[in-house]
């Protein structure tokens, strides 16, 4: 009678109840907003009803009931039996008992360790510094030790990382792990009811385990062979160890023992055939690859050497440009040549056709004439201009090298060229061997990886 039919909260029935005969639920109680202060207005139970609950206490009543009389009749039918199963007997382990601070699961149950006493002081308050340990407040840990300077057995408090893994709580947790997997396996263990069998059967499981992986092994060695494979050093020893001897100086020079020899390819180096004095690809120029000694870029030459060494070979793509230019310019030649002597072929066959065609022909062919002619006279003209931005062309690129080539012997006279750091990227001066001062000083200064105390300079 307090709400309407769409607003009802209700699941709706397919017979209305006045119809079917059946209870007709209770009205919800309005309270009046006049009668309530203010605190009853906010009460969790202000318009609560004791009544509602007593249907939940009844149905659990029958059902404990239900229970005894089971019970009862089994041990009247036989009361020498005893209850082994531990759905029947509910007091065997204190396992399945909802406890506070404990999270339930169907196999297991996992305790909450994040609770402290009161007299204990906070972990955070060991170190006040803000860069120290990281404290987590949600989950009230702190894993790494807050007093670094301080040693972890002697810290009243030096993280939680080390108090788990320290003492006997790595073998506590293997043991809990191998309970847990026993009991999912469906072996009836436990660590704090049975500690001493739990023992027995990790410590047969373990020697079983390694029974186990002899007999594969001796198995497979039987089967495959390789045993002398298994007597070999450990790998430590094989590797890290040796008995060579190597005394370094503080400048990285080798003082005792033989230095580690550099790792060299399978390829033969530096051979040096047909009187060359330089490899092949020690020179690149243009595009092509050659022999530095004599400027060759032919393989397998034989060298003759540089009759005037400070002269520079044209670059082959000065000499590319050349070509196409020259190229070009007879490409044009000749397509005013072909236009010329077609254009007169057309004019001798339209004076032999037009004695045998009509006038109105002739005409026709005159004009075409006409018309070809002005537009042979426009493409002669335009080739014509192109052969002479052609021909300018050339003369400029003429000049630019000889002003190279007279501004690169100018540098070459001047006598700032011996200093290195005002020297050309692609210089062409002989390259002279090192001395023994400038071969000590790059000993004194290049970097050795090997060197053990190579950590400890700055």
């Amino acid at each position: 009678m307090t709400h309407k039919r769409k607003d009802c909260l209700e699941r709706p029935r397919k017979l209305l109840a006045r119809y079917s005969e059946s209870i007709v639920v209770h009205d919800e109680f309005i309270i009046k907003e006049e009668s309530v202060n203010y605190d009853e207005k906010r009460d969790r139970w202000s318009s609560y009803d004791p009544a509602c609950h007593k249907e939940i206490i009844e149905e659990y009543e029958k059902v404990e009931e239900t229970k005894r009389q089971l019970k009862a009749e089994k041990l009247k039918n036989d009361p020498d039996a005893e209850l082994s199963d531990d759905d029947n007997n509910e007091d065997k382990y204190v396992d399945e008992v909802d406890m506070p601070g404990t999270k339930v699961d169907s196999k297991q149950r996992i305790t909450v360790r994040n609770l402290r006493i009161r007299e204990d002081t906070a972990k955070y308050l060991r170190n006040l510094d803000p860069n120290s340990a990281y404290y987590d407040p949600k989950t009230r840990s702190m894993r790494d030790n807050p007093n670094p300077k301080v040693p972890a057995e002697e810290a009243e408090f030096a993280g939680e990382n080390f108090v788990r893994f320290s003492g006997d709580t790595t073998k506590h947790a293997t043991a809990q792990l191998f309970a847990w997997e026993a009991h999912g396996k469906g072996v009836d263990v436990h660590l704090l009811a049975e500690p001493t069998k739990l023992e027995l059967l990790q410590k047969e499981y373990e020697k079983k385990k390694e029974q186990f992986k002899s007999s594969t092994k001796d198995h497979i060695v039987e089967k495959y062979g390789g045993d002398e494979h298994l007597q070999a050093p450990p790998k430590s020893l094989l590797l890290a160890q040796t008995e060579e001897y190597i005394e370094y100086s503080r400048s990285g020079k080798v003082i005792k023992g033989m230095e580690k020899p550099k790792a060299r390819s399978i390829y033969e180096e530096d051979v040096l055939v047909n009187n060359h004095m330089s490899i092949w690809g020690s020179y690149y120029n243009g595009g092509r690859w050659g022999y530095k000694c004599c400027k060759s870029f032919i393989k397998n030459s034989y060298c003759i050497g540089l009759k005037d060494p400070e002269a520079m070979p044209e670059t082959s793509t000065d000499m590319e440009s050349k070509e196409r230019l020259a190229d070009d310019i007879i490409l044009c030649t000749k397509q005013t040549k072909g236009t010329v002597n077609d254009h007169s072929e057309i004019s001798s066959s339209s004076s032999s056709s037009s004695s045998s065609e009509e006038e109105k022909e002739l005409q026709k062919a005159a004009l075409e004439n006409t018309k070809n002619k002005k537009k042979m006279k426009k493409k002669e003209r335009k080739r014509a201009k192109k052969i002479r931005k052609l021909e300018k062309k050339i003369a400029k690129s003429k000049k630019q090298m000889e002003q190279s080539k007279s501004q690169e012997g100018l540098k070459r006279d001047k006598t700032e060229v011996d200093d290195e750091r005002k020297r050309p990227y692609n210089s062409m001066y002989d390259v002279k061997a090192p001395t023994e001062e400038e071969i000590e000083d790059w000993q004194r200064k290049r970097r050795r990886e090997e060197d053990p105390m190579l950590q400890f300079m700055k």
